[in-house]
């Protein structure tokens, strides 16, 4: 009997196995893959939604599908020499090599980057102040004038030049949110830096139009949009926030293995100043137009670390912009008060990631992990992915209904769609303030 119930507790287990396993690859415990993952990764954005039994399951399943593909297509290692920006190396990986590649008996270790979006163009050298015409798609990006030093010594760092800190360009110069127009500070007291680039079919509507000259943007113009029956790639804008790594000496040092990283040239525009520093990717949003998503799809990404979730259990001991430890005495989700405030700022996600992005971002962050367990884009996660089935009423999403970045719309993630006066959320607030405009911000 005991040998019998021995065999039925196996068999019961190899049962559950196939059930509830079968997408996950065996891994031996180095870290070498065993069997090749059901899932096949791809280099290449994806054109539009590919659906299957909407009736059974609704529209958002693929909508996510779309968005963490996309996301994965973009983050995408480029070739060492680049040529064309935008252009993914179909012979690496995202990530980096799979665990079980090695090299004189060691994995490689994953690339630094850049990824396929951080060769896009920066709409900071698409949209002049004197509305002069950008240069080519391809031709190197303006530096400012106090980086132009740094960027000799350190031609890598000058790739990624950031002068924003509110949604910026590749010189990260801006820490300013949209509408909010305030800083988002993290742990260490530092400001985080925002960067927006666009791909080159918004760069060529927008250059063989002249749309780079206010006078010349009409109302109602519609950009581009991909389909799955054309080779046409459609519009992608790309939004990211990044954070400056602390080291052993902040209050909170940053385990750089956990975040995708680079180095990067911040220009600080009020002191006149450009630092060289090592950043960490904390947000990104993908804006994408497809013949499905006519009011496009907006898909926002995070850092797992980022925040909590108002009102569940913390259960990691520390945050990228949230102390564990300091209770009611910090405010949440409160704007610095002054230009030289550098208080952390503690910020709680307001709205709960829905069941559906959850779902997706088990199946994508475990097939990354079956590449290499150590796969830093496993460390992200889909927040949700907002959509419009139709044009009409322009500015309302069919789902979800709000959406929110807690490090981009960190001021801003209150559920309030229905007003018209300040509505929140991507599809919302674009909607109102730049319908005419087929919801873009960065025309003129």
């Amino acid at each position: 009997m005991k040998s019998l119930s021995k065999k039925l507790v196996l068999f019961l287990a190899c049962v559950m196995c196939i059930i509830s396993g079968s997408n996950v690859a065996a891994q031996d415990p180095t870290g070498r893959q065993l069997t090749p993952p059901n899932y096949v990764f791809e280099p290449n954005v994806p054109h539009d939604l590919v659906t299957k039994n909407l009736g059974a399951i609704g529209t958002q399943p693929f909508v996510n599908n779309l968005a963490w593909e996309s996301f994965i297509a973009l983050n995408w290692p480029i070739p060492d020499q680049v040529i064309e920006r935008g252009v993914p190396d179909q012979q690496k990986i995202i990530g980096g090599a799979p665990a079980h590649i090695t090299e004189g008996g060691k994995v490689p270790a994953k690339p630094a980057g850049p990824v396929v979006w951080e060769t896009y163009k920066d709409s900071a050298d698409l949209f002049l102040a004197d509305e002069s015409k950008p240069t080519p798609f391809d031709a190197a990006e303006s530096i400012p004038d106090a980086c132009k030093g740094l960027a000799l010594k350190h031609p890598q760092a000058a790739a990624r030049t950031l002068v924003n800190s509110a949604k910026i360009s590749d010189v990260l110069q801006s820490d300013l949110q949209a509408f909010t127009g305030a800083r988002l500070i993290d742990q260490n007291g530092k400001n985080v830096w925002y960067d927006i680039k666009v791909n080159r079919t918004y760069y060529d509507f927008v250059v063989n139009n002249k749309y780079y000259i206010k006078s010349k943007v009409p109302d109602g113009l519609q950009f581009p949009a991909s389909s799955n029956t054309s080779s046409q790639e459609g519009t992608l804008k790309i939004k990211a926030a990044w954070k400056v790594m602390g080291d052993s000496s902040q209050p909170q040092p940053d385990d750089v293995k956990t975040f995708y990283t680079t180095d990067a040239l911040i220009y600080d525009k009020s002191a006149d100043t450009c630092s060289k520093q090592t950043v960490g990717l904390v947000g990104l949003h993908v804006v994408k137009k497809t013949k499905q998503l006519p009011q496009w799809m907006w898909a926002t990404f995070e850092h797992v670390d980022n925040a909590p979730t108002d009102g569940e259990r913390h259960p990691n001991p520390t945050y990228n912009f949230y102390n564990t430890k300091c209770g009611a005495k910090c405010p949440i989700n409160t704007p610095p008060s002054s230009k030289t405030d550098t208080t952390p700022t503690q910020v709680v996600r307001l709205t709960a990631l829905n069941s559906n992005a959850t779902q997706a971002n088990q199946t994508y962050q475990t097939a990354l992990k079956m590449l290499r367990k150590d796969n830093v884009w496993s460390n992200y996660m889909l927040v949700d992915a907002q959509w419009g089935e139709t044009a009409t009423p322009l500015g309302v999403p069919n789902q979800p209904r709000f959406l929110a970045n807690t490090t981009m719309e960190t001021y801003l993630q209150g559920p309030t769609g229905d007003d018209t006066k300040q509505p929140h959320g991507c599809i919302n607030c674009h909607g109102k303030y730049a319908g005419n405009h087929d919801l873009d911000f960065q025309l003129p």
